[in-house]
């Protein structure tokens, strides 16, 4: 799999020679890399099969190709190029001629993109496209050191971005913190960044699983910080039940993963188990129909009105099997005879017989692509996207809040 380091180029100035001040990058495993330009130090540790270097019109291409030149090579595309970037009016044809001397000059395949200065919504969007357009399918580190200091904000973003957008496999992200310089050794600390994009993964999880109550988007945060794979596929196993409306053994696989909680957990993680132990605490108290219920409300406020009808009606017939003895988890031997008797106790014209009959229909008809009814009117109403939540949450406040009915 091919990886990527995407770096990014400023408008230092701070030395007449090399533009940034020269510095002693060290490494968490303890190599060290002095240079200027952070982006090569990480081509020399990391190895990347390509590199995509990212600047303004403005940007320092000039000190960048100057630091990598032979002497005398190149030299009127060179004086070309510090005209340019002096005046901040680099062009992408100008890059594209001087993208063969840096790529001699580092030994790997290189693509060098003019990006706005993110001065407005419009510009750093454009930003967010110039990356995920300049980078290849496989791994990515993202060097986050250099440019203005919101460009490195847009560069975590862009991590995220790229994962969830392009579908990219993010494998680092750095910054060279030369304000952290230790003075006594003149080191200047690398910084692993990862960890922000881990609360950002963290997140977009715990938004999605909101909407769609799917167990299975945490399965693999979980294993980055360490919960075995055993213990995650309870919770992919319980989404699947859950989904195919076999509450009972989602029950079962979350009840044998929370034993995962009862001690911290690393990482990211360990900052949002309290919010996942809360989205998980359903099964530490009610019933079957007190969980069918549950279900049929959260998917109902998510306009998923399909899944709301269907658990909706599963927990009116769950209660009929409480109500009589009889089997919920037996089709011939609990819910059939279940739903017979509760037709049968419904008094024509009642409260009762129309929420029952409109959840049913509605049910029926939402399951089976709307297909015209004996009374057409379900059929309308399924028609009617104002309508049909109106109907369905009538019908459900009647049958589900009064227990008895």
């Amino acid at each position: 799999m091919t990886t990527t380091l995407v770096s990014f180029l400023g408008r230092a100035r701070q030395d007449p020679k090399t533009g940034y001040r020269e510095a002693r990058y060290r490494f968490l495993d303890g190599q060290e890399r002095t240079t200027a330009f952070f982006g090569i130090a990480l081509r020399e540790v990391l190895a990347p099969d390509r590199l995509v270097l990212l600047g303004t019109c403005g940007s320092m291409w000039d000190f960048l190709v100057e630091h990598l030149a032979a002497e005398g090579q190149e030299e009127e595309l060179r004086l070309r190029l510090i005209d340019a970037a002096t005046e901040e009016r680099v062009s992408p044809e100008l890059l594209a001629e001087v993208t063969p001397l840096v790529e001699r000059a580092l030994g790997l395949p290189c693509a060098l993109h003019l990006i706005e200065y993110g001065r407005n919504a419009a510009e750093q969007i454009a930003i967010l496209d110039a990356i995920a357009s300049g980078v290849p399918k496989g791994r990515v580190i993202l060097d986050l050191t250099h440019g203005f200091r919101h460009l490195a904000a847009l560069g975590l973003l862009s991590g995220f971005f790229l994962e969830r957008i392009a579908r990219l496999d993010i494998d680092g992200l750095y910054y060279g913190a030369l304000d952290m310089t230790d003075r006594a050794t003149g080191l200047t600390p690398v910084v692993r960044l990862d960890g922000l994009l881990a609360v950002q993964r963290w997140i977009d999880a715990l938004d999605r699983f909101d909407q769609n109550g799917d167990y299975a988007v945490f399965a693999l945060l979980l294993e980055a910080d360490g919960v075995p794979a055993d213990k995650t596929r309870n919770l992919k196993r319980a989404a699947y039940f859950e989904r195919t409306m076999n509450l009972s053994d989602a029950y079962t696989e979350i009840v044998a993963f929370q034993t995962t909680l009862d001690t911290p957990l690393n990482g990211a993680s360990g900052l949002f188990q309290p919010q996942l132990r809360r989205r998980l605490a359903w099964v530490e108290a009610g019933d079957l129909a007190h969980h069918q219920t549950r279900l049929a409300w959260f998917h109902f406020h998510n306009e998923d009105y399909l899944r709301a009808a269907i658990f909706a009606f599963e927990a009116v017939v769950t209660r009929e099997c409480a109500r009589h003895g009889l089997d919920p988890l037996s089709y011939a031997n609990g819910r059939e005879p279940a739903v017979d008797r509760r037709q049968k106790r419904l008094r024509w014209g009642s409260p009762d017989h129309a929420g029952y009959w409109m959840l049913k229909n509605l049910r029926n008809g939402l399951a089976h692509g709307n297909p015209e009814s004996k009374d057409k009117k379900y059929s309308e109403i399924i028609a009617d996207p104002e309508r049909l939540p109106r109907e369905l949450e009538g019908a459900m406040e009647w049958m589900l809040n009064k227990r008895e009915r």
